[in-house]
This record gives structure tokens, sequence and C-alpha cells, in this order.
């Protein structure tokens, strides 16, 4: 009797574990909704910033801000989905407008809040483009914003919406590339700078000089980053200039 009872307390054991472990499972997956994400952000309030955004703040005021305000709106173009109020006025040219830059980008970024991943590339021969990347995390998807810009000039932007195992496999593409520190000084070749936050670091890739490098295998990586960017990431259009 005494063995009975204590075979039906292992199993009850057992299965109480089973249940536990499943329960636990349950609450660690999260699912993306990507319906739900298009929905939020598709709302007029979605980064927004109420006191520039109103139709009384007209688009000549826009270059008499304040430049710490000017790279504010700047940060907040790339990090949407679509055009803002502000994206055709941004222009090199003028002394007011915010000036892309290496360094600033993933100072800006590094640990800032629900962004997984930022990345900047460039600047290429394209009239001295750059391209951004930043992915941020919506309930259990990520937005990722891609924006493309001459000279500050807006020439492009998509989006498009991600789950974890997506970007799982972006961060192991990234695992196998060879990155540098960052020093003070930017890098002029074309390059690429992230702010890693799930790794809570940044760095930086020479990828001019990685695809001419020696080892096939940096260059395959390298190819494999950009293929991932390029062609693994089905965007949405929002604007061409």
């Amino acid at each position: 009797m005494k063995g009975l009872i204590s075979v039906i307390l292992i199993l009850c054991y057992f299965n109480f574990n089973y249940v536990t472990s499943n329960e636990a499972q349950k609450k660690v997956y999260c699912e993306c909704d990507t319906n739900q994400v298009k929905i939020i952000i598709g709302q007029k309030e979605f980064n927004s910033i109420s006191q520039y955004d109103i139709p009384a703040f007209e688009k000549d005021s826009f270059y008499t801000l304040d430049s710490s305000i000017n790279r504010l709106l700047w940060y907040r173009d790339i990090e949407n989905p679509d055009t803002t109020k502000f994206t055709n006025l941004w222009n090199d040219y003028k002394s007011e407008n915010y000036h892309a830059s290496h360094l600033d980008f993933v100072d800006y970024y590094l640990n800032r809040q629900n962004i997984e991943l930022a990345i900047q590339l460039g600047p290429n021969n394209d009239l001295w483009a750059y391209r951004t990347y930043v992915f941020k995390k919506i309930n259990c998807c990520y937005l990722v914003t891609h924006s493309y810009f001459r000279h500050a000039r807006f020439v492009y932007k998509s989006y498009s919406i991600l789950d974890k195992m997506k970007i799982d496999s972006l961060f192991k593409i990234i695992d196998q590339l060879k990155t540098s520190s960052i020093v003070d000084k930017p890098k002029y070749s074309y390059s690429a700078y992230f702010a890693d936050n799930r790794n809570s670091k940044k760095y930086y890739i020479d990828l001019e000089n990685g695809t001419k490098s020696d080892s096939s295998d940096s260059s395959k990586t390298i190819n494999l980053f950009y293929d991932f960017l390029g062609k693994k990431i089905k965007w949405t259009k929002t604007y061409r200039l």
C-alpha cells in the first residue's frame, strides 16, 4: 500500500511540474500580432510630438527651431513608418538642420527604451547618402523603419513588422561579423554603426574594406547582412522622392 501511495505521489509531482512548466512557457512565449501593430502605428498620436505637429505650428518656423529640438524631430522622422510634416524640409545645406553623424546616432540609441537595435550605414558615393534601420519593440512585435537620405534629404522611407524569430536570425548574422570598437573619430569609409541594446553595446563594421578583405568568410557574412536587410525583410514603401 505504501509503495502504491509513493508511486501516486511521484506521478502527481511530475504532473504538477509539467503543468507549471507549460504555463511558464506560455507566459514567456509572446506571439507577434501584425494587425494589432498596424492599428497602433496607424493612429494619429503614434510618434507624435504634439507642440510641433499641430496645424498652428507653421512649416516656415521649422528652421527657427533650437538645434536640440531639430535633432529630436530628425530622430522622430527616421523612426516614423511614414512621412511627417517635416520630412521634405530636411536639407544638409541649411545650417540649422541636423547633420547625419554615426557617433551621434549610436549615442542617441544606445540604451534607448524599446529599441532593440539601430543601424546606420554610410556614407556612400550617392551624394553622401546614409541608410538607417531602427528596430522598435511594440508589444510582441518589432517595428522596423528604414530611411534613405542624401545630404539629409529624405528620398525613401519604408517599414516592416517582424517577430522575434526574425530578429534573432539577424543577430546570428551580426554575431559572425568582424566588429570594431567605436573611437571618437568617425570612419568616412562606407561603414555600419550599431547601437545594440540586446547586448548593451555599440560597435561598427568597416563594410568598404571588409568586402575587400582576403577572408572569403568575412565577405560572405557581410553579403548575408546586406541580403537580410535588402531581401529577407518584406518592406512596405511609404515614400520615394
